[in-house]
């Protein structure tokens, strides 16, 4: 009895632990199988908040470029624009000079017309010359256009200054022909062994003088209304 008991001993201990552990088996699995869905989740939220992480970074560094590139090019806005008010003053100093220059020019020049067509001209005033003004400057004004200062200026400013040099040209141009003239004249009566006369050279070329003396009234005016244009200009 007590050998077949202990036979028996074995299957009761293997009846008794093998559902026990399947059981557990069975418990285990299922946990792990819980589990790696749970592992999976944190590793997934893992690299999301790495992935965020790493935009707001890159957001980040793209923001701070843009914001200092804008204010580096602010910055070197405000520097042009004070370059440019600068370079205005020079032109408006240019203008003022021009302006001071043509006045004696003109107003010799008025008188020189009024006795070139007056009928009695006295000794004196026979060898009496029109002034072209030739000694005109436009240097700081093609400084101005040249270093680009013309780019941070009001529009209308660029509008008047380059309708004042215009007229200053053709004035120029006039009197750089006037000029031509008179000395193919001289060239003409030197080759043929005469004098000229002045009266009767003078009465030649007045109408040209009076053209000349019309453009430095125009120039005159425009030197004025540019020169206010420029004291007031902010």
């Amino acid at each position: 009895m007590k050998s077949i008991a202990l036979l028996r001993s074995p299957a009761r201990y293997y009846a008794t632990w093998f559902p026990y552990a399947l059981e557990k088996r069975t418990l285990t699995e299922s946990n792990e199988r819980d589990e790696k869905p749970a592992a999976v989740e944190r590793v997934s939220t893992h690299r999301d908040w790495s992935t965020k992480a790493l935009a707001i970074e890159i957001f980040s560094i793209i923001v701070g470029v843009l914001l200092a590139l804008g204010l580096s090019e602010w910055n070197d806005e405000r520097n042009h624009k004070a370059q440019a008010q600068i370079a205005l003053k020079n032109v408006l100093i240019e203008v003022r000079s021009n302006q001071e220059l043509l006045n004696f020019i003109h107003d010799h020049n008025v008188v020189t017309i009024e006795i070139m067509t007056d009928e009695q001209v006295s000794e004196s005033n026979k060898n009496r010359n029109f002034i072209p003004g030739l000694q005109l400057r436009e240097t700081a004004w093609e400084t101005f256009l040249s270093t680009g200062m013309s780019n941070y200026v009001s529009y209308d400013t660029i509008l008047m200054l380059s309708k004042l040099y215009s007229i200053q040209s053709i004035y120029k141009q006039t009197g750089l022909q006037l000029i031509q003239s008179t000395m193919n004249v001289s060239a003409y009566a030197s080759a043929l062994g005469t004098e000229i006369d002045n009266i009767h050279y003078s009465k030649q070329f007045v109408g040209y003088f009076k053209l000349a003396s019309t453009i430095e009234t125009e120039l005159l005016s425009a030197y004025e209304k540019t020169a206010e244009q420029l004291d007031d200009y902010d």
